[in-house]
Order: C-alpha cells, then structure tokens, then sequence
C-alpha cells in the first residue's frame, strides 16, 4: 500500500472499518480519523480502532477525533488505540497541558473570522476549520463559513486544515479559494454515516492533490 504524496495535506474523518481504511491508504490519503465522540454516527470502540491502527499506521497518520475531552480520557484513547495524534474539539484543558507524544490537532466550528485569529494563536500542530452547527461536532454535511475564513487575513497554508461539507466536487474550489495545508472530509466520500464510498475516496484524494 502507499500513503499520501507532498500535495496538499488529505484526510478521511469517520472511518469505522479496516477495509475503509485500506481504500484510504491506497488512494493516497495522509490521514485517517477515528470518531470517538460517543454521540456521533461514526462513533468506534477502542477495540475496532486498535485494530485498525494496527493495519495501516505504517502508511497514514491515525487521528483519534474527541469532543470535549479531559486528559484522562485522552490517554485513555491513545494507551489502547495507539493513534498519532489526537484532534480535539473544545478541550476541557488548555493544549499547553497536553504533553503526550503526539501531535495534537485543534478543531473550530468557525462562525466569523475572530475565531479563525484566535485559533491562529494556539499551539496546535493543525487546525482544523470546520463548519458550525448548533449541538453537533463535525460530519455534519454542512460547508465552512468560507467567507469568514478568507476574511480572516491569516495564511492558512502552514498549519490550517478546512473541514465541513467538503466532496469531490466543491474540494477544488476550496483549495484554490483559500489555499490552506490541507482539507478534510466525512460525510462527503460516504454512502451512509460511518460506511465510506471508496470511488467518492478516490476521486475525493484525487482533486485535492491535482489542485494543490
């Protein structure tokens, strides 16, 4: 199997399955992520996360995605799963406490441009600019306020990664628009939540690179 190339930064969010996972890999994808926010669609148990990690961490970064989560159940995760990094939403610790080593991802639910610059200022590996709805945290099938995001004034080609309705078809548009490290999606490449569609992942990996 291959991994990504040194194009814009890809990752696959939701995956529930070694053989989804397998299909990322071998379309190219950087990273996988592995939902253990118990209220989403695409929540994985430890012992299926293992596992997969097992399989394909050689080839991808493995992500474990928590919403408000405290230390505790930060190690929690990464003592049975394994993962390379940890993307947290609303952290019930501030990312300076976070000395485990891994890398640690900040997402943002970006409802104007102050919250684009404040994330700037955090010392996170990535960022991840996602979309904001009311109660739910990512996967949601809604596009980023891009608007704001642009509005921002910040580069986001170092560190910043756009999230939040992104398909095979609009992903194009948000690379050229914002030019940021990398794009991430979920509901984007699926044909159910948490049950990926692997030619929606293949043309999905595909357009991000050719336009990065």
């Amino acid at each position: 199997m291959q991994g990504g190339t040194n194009a814009v930064f890809v990752k696959i969010c939701g995956v529930t399955s070694v053989r989804d996972a397998y299909s990322c890999v071998e379309s190219g994808a950087d990273a996988i992520g592995l939902n253990f926010y118990p209220q989403s669609k695409r929540f994985i148990s430890l012992d299926d996360a293992g596992t997969i990690v097992r399989e394909v961490s050689p080839y991808v970064k493995t992500v474990a995605v928590m919403v408000q989560p405290t230390l505790d159940e930060v190690a929690a995760v990464i003592d049975s799963a394994e993962v390379d990094a940890v993307q947290v939403y609303e952290p019930k610790f501030g990312l300076v406490d976070f000395d485990f080593k891994k890398l640690i991802y900040y997402s943002v639910r970006v409802r104007n441009s102050s919250e684009v610059k404040a994330a700037s200022l955090l010392g996170a590996d990535l960022i991840f600019l996602d979309a904001f709805m009311k109660g739910e945290f990512g996967g949601t099938g809604q596009t980023a306020n891009w608007e704001a995001i642009g509005n921002s004034g910040i580069d986001l080609s170092m560190r910043f990664v756009i999230s939040g309705g992104l398909n095979e078809l609009n992903v194009c548009d948000a690379i050229r628009r914002l030019k940021p490290y990398g794009v991430d999606t979920a509901s984007g490449v699926e044909v159910s939540p948490g049950k990926k569609d692997h030619k929606k992942i293949r043309d999905f990996i595909s357009n991000a690179k050719q336009c990065g």
